[in-house]
């Protein structure tokens, strides 16, 4: 059995609404699942978001070092992605940046 497109699986399009509305746990237990299914170039793109999503959890939790490495891996994850899917990944890595800007600021 063929597994649809990304943007056809509607599990993507749930982790992307949970992502938009910062429910970082949920996002990366979807992303977490397709990317274990994703093939060609789904896969970068699944990754950099289960990264991204999965540094944002962590900063939830209060657990600064987990956080910054993931979101480090997901910025590096972007460079490899060769289809969005309309993903704004220049504001997306523009937005991370900043995050990690904030984790390197002890006030924070």
């Amino acid at each position: 059995m063929e597994l649809p497109p990304l943007e056809d699986d509607p599990r993507f399009a749930q982790a992307m609404t949970f992502f938009g509305n910062e429910d970082w746990l949920e996002a990366s237990d979807l992303f977490e699942e397709l990317y274990f299914e994703a093939v060609r170039d789904e896969l970068p793109l699944v990754r950099m978001l289960l990264q991204i999503s999965t540094g944002m959890h962590h900063i939830s939790r209060g657990q600064r070092r987990a956080a910054r490495e993931r979101l480090e891996e997901g910025l590096l994850a972007i460079a490899d992605v060769t289809n969005s899917r309309g993903i704004d990944l220049r504001t997306l890595a523009a937005d991370v940046q900043r995050t990690l800007a904030a984790l390197s600021n002890p006030a924070t």
